[in-house]
């Protein structure tokens, strides 16, 4: 067990995770549910279509509009009739496209003639507002027909709103795609999220991704979770700044001090009592001038530009404080790697290792087997290909699996940065991210990241329970800024500036 070094129990500022389902677990609850009675296949097959209509039609006018309904001849596709009709009842011209024939499956038979007045098309056409995919959902295991890989291609080209029923064509539940998939804009699925939904290599493909209730509860079974909002705190009115904890940052080298002062400001923002920077002399003025609220250590600057530290001034910065943070900014030279050797030998409280700190423990990776204090590593793929001595595009295709194994392996949590950012634990639990948006992806985003992870350690937060707020925070603050901005013109900064107005 990952103890706690406060005595607060284990992820206790959060009540519900929505869960992420392999496709035979899903398929199992199913099962469960209609063999306990609870509902009857026909049953799920009607809230499925009716859960996907009531989500179009709070999203989109659909009266007098013209949809095209791609179903196959499985339990998919009888999903799709049911929407075909329920979508006719709305208003909505519909027709219907069955590349397969006719539906298979007992289920889906049962709506076949609800739906006989529905003009079936032979061909489809750019010509419709909506084209909803029913053809495949989480069954598909194999690759597809030329056949189908040229209709998935060609609706692709065409105009409209593409909305996925359950999965898009061609992905598979588990992660993997075939030679193509549907690219939706929507994709409303079933009882939980599937991993493909979150992962690099298909998340693409999705959209925006909506879980529908449809009755089917995933009780003990599920293989991972999502990162969901924390309840916000309550604090004592007599706090004082000692209440909220030191936050030390060994950050910055001689041209990257931006990224000591995004750290900075960002855990200032994020309520940290006291933040003390050790900054090299020569970003002095610099780094005083953008945060002046923040009590300042300064160094000697080595000429490769990192911060030059001997142990007495390292044990003097750390020795009243609640947290470190290391690695932003300060470069990857001798001295820097001599810096975070040095911190991490000495260190006693929980203790955040971003950037080139990942980059020199990477150099060194037997350092960690020593450590006793709680870790929080938050690489981006390539630093988490280095940490693994893999490539960038080996990480990004066994995401969950190296995030696991070095989260179990070093007793520590990891966080895996990128969209959909993956939180690991040493227990081998594994959250998802679900927010945030493509404007992050710029330089500084992960120095705001970590300033927002070491000043919840420094108030007090289990490190899981830090970097998982700290995740959740950082992505929808990014969502604020590029509702306020866009997510081309939006900066780290904003992220930093829309923080003040998210109550945690």
């Amino acid at each position: 067990m990952y103890l706690s070094l406060w005595g607060i129990p284990h992820l206790g500022n959060y009540e519900v995770f929505m869960k992420v389902l392999t496709g035979e677990q899903i398929k199992c609850l199913e099962k469960s549910a209609v063999d306990n009675g609870l509902f009857s296949y026909i049953d799920l097959m009607k809230n499925a279509g009716s859960s996907v209509v009531d989500i179009i039609c709070k999203r989109y006018n659909v009266s007098g509009r013209k949809v095209c309904v791609i179903s196959g001849s499985g339990n998919n596709g009888g999903d799709g009739l049911v929407i075909a009709d329920l979508l006719r009842n709305e208003g909505a011209f519909v027709t219907l496209y069955l590349p397969f024939g006719t539906p298979c499956t007992d289920t889906s038979k049962s709506f076949y003639d609800n739906v006989s007045d529905i003009p079936v098309v032979k061909f489809v056409d750019d010509n419709y507002d909506f084209y909803i995919d029913a053809l495949f959902g989480i069954g598909l295991n194999r690759l597809l027909a030329t056949e189908t890989e040229e209709l998935i291609n060609r609706l692709n080209q065409f105009g409209g709103i593409k909305i996925a029923v359950d999965i898009p064509s061609g992905l598979f539940a588990d992660g993997g795609i075939a030679q193509i998939a549907f690219k939706a804009d929507l994709t409303v699925t079933f009882i939980g999220y599937k991993l493909s939904q979150l992962l690099p290599e298909t998340s693409d493909y999705c959209g925006e991704v909506i879980v529908s209730d449809i009755g089917i509860k995933t009780d003990g079974i599920f293989s991972y979770k999502t990162i969901e909002p924390p309840k916000q705190k309550l604090f004592n009115k007599n706090s004082h700044k000692g209440t909220f904890g030191t936050a030390v940052l060994f950050c910055g080298s001689y041209g990257m001090c931006g990224a000591e002062i995004l750290a900075a400001k960002s855990a200032l923002i994020s309520g940290a009592g006291i933040i003390k920077a050790i900054v090299c002399d020569k970003n002095y003025s610099a780094f005083t001038s953008a945060v002046p609220e923040a009590v300042t250590v300064p160094v000697e600057t080595a000429l490769s530009g990192a911060p030059i530290l001997y142990d007495k001034t390292v044990l003097s910065a750390i020795s009243k404080s609640s947290s470190i943070l290391i690695g932003c900014g300060i470069g990857q030279s001798d001295e820097a790697n001599l810096l975070v050797k040095k911190v991490l030998s000495f260190a006693n409280v929980p203790t955040v290792i971003d950037a080139d700190g990942i980059n020199a423990v990477a150099r060194n990776i037997d350092i960690l087997r020593n450590i006793t204090t709680p870790l929080v590593f938050t690489p981006h793929p390539g630093e988490m290909a280095r940490l693994m001595n893999t490539t960038v595009s080996d990480v990004e295709k066994h995401r969950v699996e190296y995030a696991k194994k070095f989260a179990c392996g070093y007793n520590c949590v990891l966080v895996l940065k990128g969209a959909n950012t993956i939180v690991a634990s040493p227990e081998g639990e594994v959250y998802f991210n679900t927010n945030g948006n493509y404007g992050m992806a710029k330089g500084g985003s992960g120095d705001v990241l970590a300033g927002i992870i070491v000043s919840l350690l420094a108030n007090g937060c289990h490190p899981l329970e830090a970097s998982l707020t700290a995740v959740y925070l950082h992505g929808e603050a990014g969502d604020r800024a590029a509702k306020r901005f866009t997510g081309r013109t939006m900066t780290p900064s904003d992220i930093i500036e829309e923080l003040k107005f998210i109550s945690f």
